[in-house]
Order: C-alpha cells, then structure tokens, then sequence
C-alpha cells in the first residue's frame, strides 16, 4: 500500500529548454516503509522522472506512446499527455504544477506527481459505517487538490497588476545604464493593462498607473478591497555584491523560502517597507504564523499551480534562463482571502543580456501577452469549476 513518496536526492541546476535534462542523479523514493531507487533530473527549472521508470509499486503496467503516458494507480487508469499540466485518473481530471513532457523518446513527468496527494493510503481511509455507500476512489481523487471556488461578484474578471516599486523606491538599478526596476514594472504592468483589457473579458486594476509610491501593504490591501479574482506583482530581479553572470525569469508564490537564493529576494523586495513613513514591518511571529497558515490552506495551491502556469507560459516571451516556479516569504503576497497571488521577477538587471530584453519595447510586448495568455487561462479554468459547483447547487 502506498503510504507517501519523499525524494532524498539533491538535483543538478535546471537547463535551457531545448536542451537535454541536466545528467539524473539516482535518488531514493521511499514508499510505504520500502525505498525504490530512481534517475531523477531537473529541467524547465523542476525535478523530473522517466515514466518508464517509475516503479511498478507506484504505477501498474506503465506505458508511453505518441506523448501519451498511461498505467494505473490503486488499480484505476491514468492518462499523461506531454504538454499538457491536465491528466486523468479515472473519470476524474486533476492538475500539475508543471506538465510532463517529451525529449529523446522518453515522457518525463514532475516529480510532484508522487506527492502524498496523489499516492493516498486507502488502508488509512476510515471504514464506511454499515449500510453506507462506498465513495468511489476517483471521487476521493477529485476532492484535491483544488478548492471549489467560492462566489465571486459579478461583472468581468477583476486582475490586480502591481507594478512593483515606484516613486521614491527606484528598485534595483543597472550599474552599465542606469536603468531602474520601477520604470520596466510600469511599463510591462500597463501593457499587460492593455491587453488584458483588449480581450474584454476581463478588468485590469493597476495599484499604480504613475511614478508614484504605494506602501508594500496597501497593495493586497487594494486587492481585497477591490474584490480581486487575482493578484500578480511585476519585478526585475538583481545579483548583490557587484556580480552579474545570474540571468533568467522566476515566478513566486507565498511561502517558506526553501533556499538561500529566494530568502535573498524576498529579503531584498520586503525591504522597500523601511521607506515607509511610520510604518514597521509585520511582526516576524506573526508572518511565520501567517505562512504556517498557508502551507495548510488549500488556496496556497491555486497560487503554485499560477506561479507553475505563468512559469511555463513566459518561456516562449522571454529568450533567458527558466528559473523555475518557487515560493517565498514575500510581504505584497499576504493578500486575505482566497485571491490567487504571485510575484513574477521577469530578468536580471545586472545582466547585460536580460537588461537588454527587459529595455526592449517589442519583447515588454510579447512578455505582457504571454502573462495575458496565462491568466486568461487560469481565470477561464477558475469560471468553468464555478459553474460545476452552481451546477450541482
């Protein structure tokens, strides 16, 4: 029976897109008390798995052809498609953070995949009371990991765009050019704006349309207050201490920072709130209260499954490095509620080619449609699973 499924391997440095998985490094998944060793590799800026080399105790009678991976799990079908973050296991369809997909003959599939989620325990599910109906497994499959979304006013879909910085907070600056971070945020946020607001499905809300200073708390503040069905903050990322070989897109969501380089950034776009005028940052607690809080909510998921989305929608917008989707303690991302968030960091300014791209007019263009393209999407995903849950009312 299969219990959880935990990877104790450090994984290789994500690789461009066109290029093989950086070299796997043989890792142990422990499934049920027994450990099962696995080629396990990262790329597109997540850790992957060959399907044909998953083991048989995970997933029965694996199979791949013409990007399509099948077998089953706790006896029940399950259907990959490379490309695409859907799959399907049994009559029910759930998400991933980031799709499989094919290279060299192979479908590689995240290794999220194998989270607690996925690979429950049904020895562990309570017994039915006597004469109850026994809820199918796909049932129980279909009830994680999203939320049923809850009611939303009505009207177009209400997109808050936060550029970030602004006034007296110039960001980070390029030491060749003199370029600042709050002009590219502006001018990316408002061309996002417009194309949003050009498919007219859909409400742009900028937190500022000017050179002028919000507060780092006014912005979600503004989120809730303008019953926001999503919250996306624009930035330019930068390498301390003079250096300049980092380059590459990120997009982050509200949580722990799992490594030094994320605790990094969010060190360095909390910071913008010590220009505040009697303003102190949150009590420290009381933060990590908040984002214990988070890591238990359902709604911490609709955020990762929108930094994953946007993440791979920017890889054709933006000719630099996949960083990856991750998480971070990041002060503008504690919006209230159930409004999907993420801080999107579009490129380095101390490197010389990303500055040259984020400078750009025409790919400021292609990157704010690339972000359209994704959150129409998302939002498109969000209204038809509204509809289910009317649906059934």
């Amino acid at each position: 029976l299969l219990r959880r499924a935990l990877v104790l391997v450090a994984i290789g440095s994500a690789v461009g897109a066109h290029r093989a998985p950086a070299q796997p490094a043989v890792g142990e998944i422990e499934i049920g008390g027994a450990s099962y060793s696995l080629d396990v590799a990262r790329h597109h800026g997540y850790d992957v798995v060959r399907w044909s080399q998953v083991p048989g105790s995970i997933v029965v009678g694996s199979f791949q052809r013409a990007g399509t991976a099948t077998g089953s799990i706790h006896g029940v079908a399950i259907e990959l498609r490379a490309g695409s973050p859907f799959a399907r296991h049994g009559d029910s369809v759930f998400q991933l953070t980031n799709p499989p997909y094919r290279l060299d003959g192979e479908i590689w599939v995240p290794v999220e995949m194998f989270s607690d989620r996925l690979l429950q325990d049904e020895a562990a599910q309570p017994e039915p009371a006597q004469g109850s109906p026994v809820v199918p497994a796909t049932e129980v499959f279909e009830a994680d990991p999203r939320p049923i979304p809850g009611q939303r006013s009505p009207g177009p879909w209400r997109v808050v765009i936060d550029a970030g910085h602004g006034g007296v907070d110039p960001g980070t600056i390029s030491p060749r050019s003199g370029a600042r971070e709050k002009d590219i945020t502006l001018s990316v946020s408002r061309r996002l704006a417009r194309e949003l607001e050009r498919r007219g499905n859909m409400q742009p809300l900028l937190t500022r349309d000017r050179d002028v200073f919000v507060e780092v708390m006014e912005r979600p503040r503004l989120a809730v207050e303008w019953e926001a069905d999503l919250f996306i903050s624009i930035h330019v990322d930068a390498q301390p201490g003079g250096r300049s070989s980092a380059r590459g897109f990120t997009t982050y969501h509200l949580g722990q920072a799992r490594t030094e380089e994320a605790l990094r950034v969010a060190q360095r776009e909390n910071a913008v709130i010590e220009l505040e005028e009697d303003s102190r940052p949150p009590n420290m607690e009381r933060v990590e209260f908040i984002l214990a809080q988070v890591d238990r909510q359902a709604y911490r998921r609709e955020s990762e499954i929108l930094a994953g989305h946007i993440q791979n929608g920017l890889r054709g917008a933006v000719d630099t490095k996949d960083r990856g989707a991750r998480q971070g303690p990041y002060y503008v991302l504690m919006t209230p509620g159930r409004v999907p968030a993420v801080l999107v960091e579009l490129g380095y300014i101390t490197n010389r080619a990303d500055e040259s791209l984020l400078r750009d007019e025409d790919r400021q263009d292609r990157i704010a449609k690339a972000l359209a393209d994704t959150i129409e999407s998302f939002l498109e995903d969000t209204g038809r699973r509204i509809a289910a849950t009317e649906g059934r009312g």
